[in-house]
């Protein structure tokens, strides 16, 4: 039985829908949850290479992506562009982690090839030569980390990448009223579900971030957990399955009673 989280107070830091499985499996174990909007996506400034890209699917090979959102993003543009989401399942699918996985299960189809860790630099290892000589498509979002680009390319894939969304975070106003939760003991955990999202806090928390220290921080994988590190904040929790529900169970386990 995963450890439960009555009397506790945990903030979601979110963007859009995302939150919704952490969410809701924080308030099975008890919690009372608080949501803050930290981050939104938009369409890519130019959206031409994109859209290209799709109404060209046969010229590709593989199709990887490294988040739920590009698979959501990406099959929304091909409903837009009016291009059979069949042209996308025919070709071989690789997905950074399980909620990424998870999504492309859901919406399109179970993908060919998913790391053991949910990192960009595990999934170009993981591929290796499965793309050398390959043409690959990587619809990502316009702040990626270019571990994943850089690992393909030095794979010897034929690489098309391609801006499939880009992160906005939310104005300050929007994340403020953390602080003022945190320094009254309102908070007991503080969960983030990308690296997206901790640069969002901390820069709208600004001069207050620094209270992030007083609570207990989960990062849903590696990459958000390096994220916080980055930021001089370090991550109290993190679960070994790289989804929601996980990091709510790793959370829950970290605090102990209530």
């Amino acid at each position: 039985m995963p450890a439960r989280l009555d009397r506790r107070t945990v903030v979601v830091t979110r963007g859009r829908a995302e939150g919704d499985a952490l969410s809701a499996r924080l308030r099975a174990l008890g919690a009372a949850v608080r949501e803050i909007p930290s981050i939104a996506f938009a369409p890519p400034a130019d959206p031409a290479p994109l859209d290209a890209a799709l109404r060209g699917l046969a010229g590709f090979e593989w199709v990887v992506f490294t988040s739920a959102t590009a698979v959501e993003r990406t099959l929304a543009r091909l409903d837009a562009l009016g291009v059979p989401r069949a042209d996308l399942a025919r070709l071989a699918l690789a997905a950074v982690g399980p909620a990424t996985a998870e999504r492309l299960a859901a919406d399109l189809r179970a993908p060919d090839l998913v790391p053991d860790e949910a990192k960009g630099a595990a999934m170009a290892a993981a591929l290796g030569e499965r793309v050398r000589g390959r043409r690959v498509l990587f619809p990502r979002p316009a702040e990626a980390r270019a571990e994943t680009l850089d690992g393909l390319l030095a794979a010897g894939a034929e690489l098309t990448a391609v801006e499939a969304y880009c992160t906005v975070p939310a104005p300050p106003e929007t994340v403020r009223p953390l602080a003022g939760w945190i320094d009254a003991g309102e908070v007991d955990a503080v969960t983030f579900a990308s690296p997206s999202a901790v640069k969002a806090v901390v820069a709208g928390l600004g001069d207050a971030a620094p209270l992030l220290r007083r609570v207990l921080l989960g990062a849903i994988g590696p990459t958000t957990a390096d994220a916080l590190r980055e930021a001089g904040l370090s991550p109290g929790a993190q679960p070994a399955r790289y989804t929601g529900p996980d990091l709510a169970e790793a959370v829950a386990a970290a605090l102990g009673p209530g």
